[in-house]
């Protein structure tokens, strides 16, 4: 007869506890995914396709290194173009992309600020806040939402046990952000080496030199074997010095808006412009507060873990890991916040780390504070908490979610998500060959844009490139379905404007089949004056379509093969 021991009362408690987080952390994702879907109704934006008209090209056998310019984010291309393959070149496999990772970081944020806070309510609190913010955040900014989360949970994962296996894991996630974007990948590797430093001090029996040499070669290995295959065809081809330089050239026309536009946004600190008469805060004020907040989370994390550090450093010398985690966390928020704020509504790039900071002061004080700190510390939190719901019920406002009119929207929405070819959802190709002259000369810029994209998705053949230009001009290649001529459409930046580069870009131009340029915002030869060659190129070349105010001009060397509907434009299909 044998007897079977019954769970000890600790470890029922504890199987239910991770019971109970496993699927909490289901509900904070399923809720993600509904916010995603529904806000799709306001998501469906040029800046949203950043990453898909790269894709298109590839689709379209063009060779990222020698026809184009690819934009310093390999992985994230390749990932797109595979999706469009898949799904059958729609508009749903870019969004699956988005809304997978923004869930997958939503959820990781959650664990973790769990796990900082020893708090239910506070890492509840925090993350339905971060939710909220999503439904009107644009969902290119995914990759943020994603990767330093995910960085610091390998890293608080590395600095429990320091290991081969670990510093491998820590490796690979820097890897592949940087193939995401480069620049995620240096954030995310300089919090690395502060958390191989940390280690050092909050384990000691990894401070043996041959420990720290051998996980350090396994880190730098594990980073390295992903992205050598890139560095190679990147040398083959455009060169790796050459590549650098261009990439950094477009960094450069990206910069941030630097520690003086930090330091005077925390002296413009005030809760009380958030309060508005009658309503929520206006959208610039909501930005405003939740930017500022987004900067001053992390100092006040670090600050409390310094003088939590000093109260106890006669008992305990070296830094303990919760003071090490809350390190790791604060610090890389303070890096991404300063190296990728350029505009108050910015402060979404780190809004999974500050879920995680915010719900490590929402809990309270620890035990060892003062007494007075123990009262005042959850009165300035829940007041804190007060504002930044305030903020975010106007900056959710702006973009018309609350309106009951949207969910009406829903329907139209996915139809045009789920279309292929995606033009035929954007612009009807009845509708669009029916338009007379009259209409076109009368219309607005929206119509004209959804009306000029028809026409060149419909008159030109496989093998077309299109010359690509404005101020955010991503969507054009989608939903023409060809890709970019002259090797990027950087042109309104004037990216590369240098005479070696101009000649480049000319001399791909003139091997190309270019029949249209297209501007969705200046006339193209206003966005080409940086580059003149190419701009007299256009000018003996190519003449504005009648009605197009100089945003689509037109190969004049080609002998039209027919005409677009009712308009009569020229045709070269």
């Amino acid at each position: 007869m044998s007897i079977v021991e019954s769970p000890s009362p600790a470890r029922r408690r504890s199987a239910t506890e991770v019971r109970t987080h496993r699927m909490l952390c289901a509900v904070v994702g399923v809720l993600t995914l509904a916010v995603l879907m529904y806000s799709v109704v306001e998501q469906l934006f040029d800046t949203n396709f950043y990453f898909v008209w790269q894709a298109t090209a590839l689709l379209a056998g063009d060779h990222p290194y020698r026809d184009f310019y690819e934009m310093g984010s390999p992985l994230m291309t390749l990932m797109s173009a595979a999706m469009q393959w898949a799904v059958g070149y729609r508009l749903i496999g870019e969004f699956l992309i988005h809304w997978t990772f923004i869930v997958a970081g939503v959820v990781i944020s959650f664990h973790l600020a769990r796990r900082l806070s020893h708090s239910l309510w506070a890492s509840l609190t925090t993350t339905l806040i971060a939710i909220a913010i999503i439904a009107a955040t644009p969902t290119y900014h995914f990759p943020k939402l994603f990767f330093y989360p995910v960085a610091v949970w390998v890293l608080w994962s590395y600095m429990e046990a320091p290991s081969v296996r670990r510093a491998a894991a820590v490796g690979v996630v820097t890897a592949a952000a940087f193939l995401f974007r480069h620049d995620h990948g240096i954030y995310i590797g300089m919090s690395a080496v502060l958390a191989f430093v940390l280690a050092r001090v909050i384990t000691p029996a990894s401070r043996g030199w041959q420990s720290c040499a051998r996980e350090v070669v396994a880190f730098t290995v594990a980073a390295a074997l992903p992205i050598l295959p890139w560095a190679i065809l990147v040398q083959r081809n455009e060169g790796l010095i050459e590549y650098v330089r261009a990439r950094a050239a477009w960094g450069a026309t990206q910069e941030p808006a630097g520690l003086p536009y930090l330091v005077k946004l925390l002296r413009d600190f005030n809760p009380a412009s958030i309060i508005a008469v009658g309503g929520f805060p206006s959208r610039e004020a909501a930005q405003h507060w939740l930017l500022q907040l987004t900067l001053l989370l992390p100092l006040i994390v670090l600050v409390r873990a310094a003088i939590a550090f000093m109260a106890h450093r006669r008992n305990e010398p070296s830094i303990s890991l919760e003071t090490g985690r809350t390190i790791i966390a604060a610090a890389m928020a303070v890096i991404v916040t300063i190296r990728l704020s350029r505009e108050d509504s910015y402060f979404v790039v780190v809004l999974t780390l500050s879920t995680v900071l915010g719900a490590r002061l929402l809990a309270g004080a620890p035990r060892s504070a003062t007494r007075v700190w123990r009262i005042v510390q959850p009165m300035l939190a829940v007041s804190t908490l007060v504002v930044t719901c305030a903020a975010v019920g106007g900056y959710v406002a702006a973009w018309d979610l609350l309106k009951p009119s949207e969910s009406t929207e829903l329907v139209p929405t996915f139809r045009q998500l789920l279309t292929t070819p995606p033009i035929d959802a954007l612009q009807p190709a009845d509708k669009a060959r029916s338009v007379q002259p009259a209409q076109w000369l009368a219309s607005d810029d929206d119509a004209r844009l959804t009306l000029a994209l028809r026409y060149m998705h419909d008159c030109t053949r496989d093998g077309d490139h299109i010359f690509v230009t404005g101020s955010t001009p991503y969507q054009v290649g989608y939903y023409t379905e060809r890709p970019i001529a002259g090797g990027h459409l950087e042109w309104h930046q004037g990216w590369l404007s240098d005479p070696l580069h101009e000649r480049q870009s000319l001399m791909l131009l003139r091997t190309q089949s270019v029949p249209f340029a297209f501007s969705t915002h200046n006339p193209v030869l206003d966005d080409l004056r940086a580059y003149p060659d190419i701009r007299r190129y256009f000018q003996e070349n190519y003449v504005p379509l009648e009605g197009s105010g100089g945003l689509l001009l037109v190969d004049r060397r080609r002998h039209a093969s027919g005409h677009f509907g009712a308009i009569g434009f020229p045709c070269f299909r």
